[in-house]
């Protein structure tokens, strides 16, 4: 009995040791992972699906954010966030990817993750300088800048890659600017990341700054500038071997030579970006560069090479425009299919996490087995173990199944709605419309009847033709003045930022501070009224706040006075026309608008004409009917063909000259089957 007990004891001995060892290998069997690194691993499947554009994308960035909510972790739900966003806008769901980057961007911002705001203000600010809403990407491209710097501010050690962001946010500004006109404070933000470029030897960067120097110093007309900086550009861009770059700066080159007149060089650079082009099968260079070889050898008078350009700019061009309407169709293809097995993909993913589970279990199961023959009790255990996954498993995918039943009933009733929704967005257009022609009557009530004008003067020519039912350009009299020794009156003409409903409340702003400025003030010097004009628009928009409206207007007046027999013109930007003897003279515009921060400080100038002993004609004009697109070639009338128009009808009638203007208008416009373009003022008036 003795010898059996040891036996005993030894046998319940290595019993306990087996039965601790299968425990602890189906503890390790069984061990998951930590929720840090299935954040880590989501993250990395996210961001290889987007590259891609694999729907799988939305699958990941769901679980990575319910994981990230459940441990509290804001930058992982940020990532999130973005990766869906990106993908959305990718696919062509602009809303809601929008909706997904706003949430990144407001949880970055709340855990002032600096570098994270900078990115996705950056990534925003690019997607609305692509469509061409400067405004916005504006907006966007400062706040990425401050929040760098904020970065920067608070960082114990300032990182070389802290810099190039900042000198790229820099740039971005620049571009902008450049884009949307402001030339000067374009070239004032380029300037300064130029600086910064050098002084932290980023030669990338310096060499895309040097190239959008060069566009802002073209803008200006500043054309020996222009080319000097692209051509430092290209040499940059051909230490990095980066023929893309090359092509595109090269053939600004060959552009900036052609505005020069220097067609020999314009050649040069433009057959080397041909063959350049041509190796790489870079089908837009190639398009480009031979409309450009076409106007170089029109302009040289090389008839056959021209042609030759022509044709081939012409296949190109079909080439591409096949390509683009391919990759519609497949886009849309793709697009139609994804949504129809967006349920589907989800449901096989989760079929795939329960595969897996059963695969797991199945191997535990295994070492079961291995050990069933030691000792039956750990086999219940982990029977009751297999069953109690199957059944969460199960549970998981009934809810999901719940809740895409219940999607699907949504859907159904949004669509019922649909009819609804439409119903509501014409009843808001009529009101609309509504507002607008009130708008309307308020705008022609606010403008100074035409036969009072026509007292002022021997004969008045007035051609007003707005772009839309309202107007940025107006016209202005103040009858004869009150309160001073000689007799006198004042017209104005004047053009507004922008058109349509916002140039007419600038209209409406310019005719109330013209009236207080002439009529309470006592203000007739014309140059002096554009300069009180100025600063009252500036106080008025708030300008020199980081808020204010930076919109303004062109204007000129003129101040006749009847007693002395002379008429005193002062114009900001606008030029103007006048006639004496029968010969045309092309008066110009001071180089300053009225409103917005300009940077230009020279006073206005008066111009003084005496009418006491010649008959004396003089045109004031907005920027409208010179800028009309249409004719032959879908080109501008320009201000050439305006003067020379001008000069064949002076000698007529009011009346007769108002017809020819609209029917030339119409004539030119129609050519091409063109909108008008623009807001049209011209005033004429004969003393």
């Amino acid at each position: 009995m003795l010898i059996n007990t040891v036996n005993t004891k030894k046998f319940g001995s290595k019993l306990t040791l087996l039965v601790i060892l299968l425990l602890c290998i189906i503890e390790y069997t069984s061990a998951k992972n930590t929720p840090k690194d299935d954040i880590a691993q989501l993250k990395n499947s996210s961001f290889t699906h987007l590259h891609t554009l694999s729907d799988s994308t939305l699958f990941y960035t769901d679980k990575l954010k319910k994981i990230a909510l459940e441990i509290g972790d804001k930058e992982a739900e940020s990532f999130a966030y973005q990766i869906s966003g990106s993908y959305l806008i990718k696919k062509g769901e602009i809303t809601k990817g929008f909706e997904n980057t706003m949430k990144a961007l407001h949880l970055s911002e709340e855990i002032k993750d600096w570098p994270d705001v900078s990115t996705i203000c950056n990534n925003i600010g690019v997607f609305y300088f692509r469509k061409k809403d400067y405004k916005k990407a504006l907006k966007y491209y400062l706040k990425g800048l401050e929040s760098i710097r904020n970065g920067m501010y608070e960082a114990d050690e300032i990182t070389l890659e802290q810099r190039r962001h900042e000198v790229n946010m820099l740039l971005n500004i620049g571009e902008v600017y450049m884009k949307w006109g402001h030339n000067k404070l374009g070239l004032k933000y380029e300037d300064e990341a130029y600086v910064n470029a050098i002084k932290y030897n980023f030669e990338e960067e310096e060499a895309y700054v040097l190239a959008i120097k060069a566009q802002i110093y073209s803008n200006l007309g500043e054309m020996a500038e222009a080319t000097s900086y692209i051509n430092e550009s290209i040499r940059h861009f051909e230490n990095f071997d980066d023929q893309y770059a090359l092509c595109e700066y090269k053939l600004m080159s060959a552009v900036y030579y052609f505005k020069s007149s220097n067609l020999k060089k314009a050649r040069e650079q433009a057959l080397e970006v041909y063959h350049l082009a041509n190796s790489l099968e870079a089908m837009f260079f190639i398009k480009d560069v031979c409309e450009l070889l076409a106007k170089i050898e029109k302009e040289d008078h090389n008839w056959k090479a021209a042609y030759n350009y022509v044709t081939e700019y012409n296949e190109i061009k079909a080439k591409i425009d096949n390509i683009e309407i391919e990759t519609r169709v497949e886009k849309i293809k793709s697009s139609y299919e994804s949504e129809k097995h967006i349920s589907e993909i989800y449901s096989l993913k989760l079929e795939k996490e329960y595969n897996e589970r059963v695969m797991n279990d199945q191997e535990k199961f295994i070492y079961v087995l291995v050990f069933i023959f030691i000792v039956s009790g750990i086999f219940i255990y982990f029977l009751y173990r297999f069953y109690r996954d199957l059944k969460v498993a199960y549970q998981k995918i009934s809810d999901k199944n719940f809740k895409i039943e219940i999607q699907a009933e949504e859907i159904a009733a949004q669509r019922d709605h649909l009819q609804e929704y439409v119903e509501l967005i014409d009843s808001k257009n009529r009101r609309i419309s509504a507002g607008v022609n009130y708008a309307t009557r308020i705008q022609n009530a606010s403008l100074p009847i035409r036969s009072n004008i026509e007292k002022l003067c021997q004969e008045l020519m007035l051609f007003y033709k707005p772009r839309d039912l309202v107007s940025g350009d107006f016209y202005y009299s103040s009858g004869i003045l009150e309160g001073v020794e000689d007799e006198m009156a004042i017209i104005a003409c004047s053009d507004c930022t922008g058109h349509g409903v916002p140039g007419a409340f600038m209209s409406l702003i310019g005719t109330g501070l013209l009236n207080e400025i002439i009529k309470v003030k006592r203000i007739i010097s014309p140059k002096d009224i554009l300069e009180n004009l100025h600063l009252q628009l500036q106080m008025t928009l708030k300008q020199h706040e980081s808020f204010g409206v930076q919109d303004g207007m062109d204007i000129s007046i003129a101040l006749i006075n009847y007693t002395q027999k002379k008429v005193i013109v002062s114009s900001a930007k606008n030029s103007w026309l006048y006639y004496q003897d029968g010969k045309q003279f092309v008066m110009k515009g001071d180089r300053r608008s009225i409103g917005g921060m300009d940077l230009n400080s020279s006073a206005f100038q008066n111009h003084e004409l005496d009418f006491s002993k010649k008959e004396t004609l003089i045109y004031l004009y907005s920027d409208g009917y010179q800028d009309q697109l249409g004719g032959p070639n879908n080109k501008k009338f320009l201000v050439k063909r305006f003067r020379e128009l001008i000069d064949e009808i002076h000698h007529l009638p009011a009346k007769e000259q108002e017809k020819i203007l609209l029917h030339r208008f119409e004539t030119w416009r129609k050519q091409q089957n063109e909108s008008q373009t623009d807001d049209i003022l011209v005033i004429g008036f004969k003393l």
